[in-house]
């Protein structure tokens, strides 16, 4: 089940048949927003403890909402988010392109 806050929760779902005729359904995944599209609440600097699901925790309330930070960031795996100590990290406003943090 996909949820309102999901980063796919506006993706479009389709279905592929199979030469066999059994059907497959999948999800489309989005085009990501280019970072200059979100708005940066505030910079933090990365530590030799950080994860990105303890930062997205400790700014938005919900481990989960890791992806937002991935998006505003450019990274495709949450590791890439904090594998450099001392490097920064835009910490977006969550919105409606971004998802809602209900």
């Amino acid at each position: 089940m996909i949820t309102a806050t999901s980063r796919y929760a506006t993706a479009t779902e389709t279905e592929f048949t199979r030469p066999d005729g059994s059907k497959v359904r999948h999800i489309v995944p989005p085009i990501l927003p280019h970072p200059d599209e979100h708005t940066v609440a505030r910079q933090h600097r990365v530590t030799d403890s950080d994860r990105a699901d303890i930062v997205a925790a400790q700014t938005y309330g919900q481990a989960t909402a890791w992806w937002m930070i991935a998006n505003a960031n450019s990274a495709a795996h949450p590791d890439q988010l904090t594998e450099v100590p001392g490097s920064p990290l835009a910490i977006p406003m969550p919105d409606a392109r971004g998802g809602r943090i209900a």
